[in-house]
């Protein structure tokens, strides 16, 4: 049985399929889904793949918010990567912070790459079989590329319908039709004939269910993640495959995945627990204002290999880089207490 053998089957079946569960299938499916069995990093790089210099920054800023507020010793960190970040968070907050500490990993793909981790003893694992469970106590959440990973439905708006954009198969290729839908649009916005609006179950129930929690328990949730300061109404769905851009449909298990994320929808839905919402900003502002030029020199000074420095400063340049991921890559931040953020809301991004 080859790997698309499934999806065609559950097409026959079901004569089509939600673009959500069709991504659910290509990204997360335990035989041949693309997490299972690609190595991270082989199609596309994150931050903290990197360098060292995304983590501490990090533990820079959560430490910046500790001395504000008080001591939280639960940190969760949505996704794993590689481990790079979990790694620099753990090896950073221990500098910095003269108090025990937990790491929780929610490792939806059930990454083998993890093992590395097992060494460091902060570090409690929260694999997908379980329910995503969380203590009864605050916690400081971390997404790094997390929600524009999870699967995602699309919707047209024809004249004053709303049509679900669904796939089925054509020719043995993977095809997308409409399908009139009872999908309710929401109020927050206003829409026009042909738009695209994009919704994510899965997103939707992460966010739901951390948010209720920061509401009653405290403290925030650190985002950081592909879209635009005010996402349009048009289709954001993309795929690498060999490290170049190709349509999702063309190449399913053996795809990295992704859809631009709405800032804008996370913050309506943050004020309706009450909670306090600061940017979105550039990584690059970010990672500015949380020391990284600081801790580059620092690590340039601690090595003597000129090797070492000019990769350092390549590193930095390509976390900073306002044509890449500096600017492409946005950060939030959602927190229980109020706190002075100033550079999260100061108009300049």
């Amino acid at each position: 049985m080859d790997k698309n053998s499934k999806l065609k089957k559950l097409i026959d079946k079901n004569q089509s399929l939600s673009i959500s569960r069709f991504i659910n299938l290509c990204l997360y499916e335990k035989k041949y889904g693309y997490y299972h069995n690609k190595i991270i990093g082989s199609d596309f790089t994150t931050s903290p793949e990197i360098s060292q210099l995304f983590g501490e920054c990090i533990s820079i800023f959560f430490t910046s918010i500790i001395q504000k507020i008080g001591i939280i010793k639960k940190f969760y960190e949505l996704g794993s990567g590689n481990g790079s970040l979990a790694k620099d968070l753990v090896k950073t907050l221990k500098k910095l912070n003269n108090f025990e500490f937990n790491l929780f990993i929610h490792d939806k793909a059930e990454n083998p790459n993890l093992d590395s981790l097992n060494d460091l003893e902060e570090v409690t694992f929260l694999k997908r079989k379980k329910r995503f469970t969380l203590p009864m106590e605050p916690i400081f959440f971390i997404g790094n590329e997390f929600f524009d990973a999870l699967p995602v439905n699309q919707f047209e708006k024809k004249k004053n319908s709303i049509y679900e954009r669904r796939i089925y198969v054509n020719n043995n290729k993977f095809k997308i039709f409409l399908k009139e839908s009872p999908y309710i649009l929401s109020s927050d916005k206003n829409y026009k004939h042909g738009d695209v609006i994009e919704d994510s179950p899965q997103s939707n129930l992460y966010l739901k269910k951390i948010f209720k929690h920061l509401k009653v328990f405290g403290e925030g949730l650190l985002i950081f993640d592909y879209g635009p300061f005010k996402k349009k109404n048009v289709s954001t769905i993309q795929a690498i495959h060999k490290k170049k851009k190709s349509c999702f449909l063309d190449f399913p298990h053996e795809s990295d995945i992704t859809y631009h994320i709405d800032f804008e929808a996370i913050k309506n839905l943050s004020k309706k627990f009450g909670l306090n919402f600061y940017g979105p900003i550039t990584q690059k502002k970010f990672l500015y204002f949380n020391g990284i030029n600081e801790r580059l020199e620092n690590l340039k000074k601690n090595s003597k290999s000129k090797k070492v420095q000019e990769d350092l400063n390549f590193q930095f340049l390509r976390l900073t880089d306002p044509f890449g991921m500096g600017d492409l890559i946005k950060c939030v931040y959602i927190a229980k207490n109020k706190i002075n953020l100033d550079y999260f809301n100061n108009g300049k991004r």
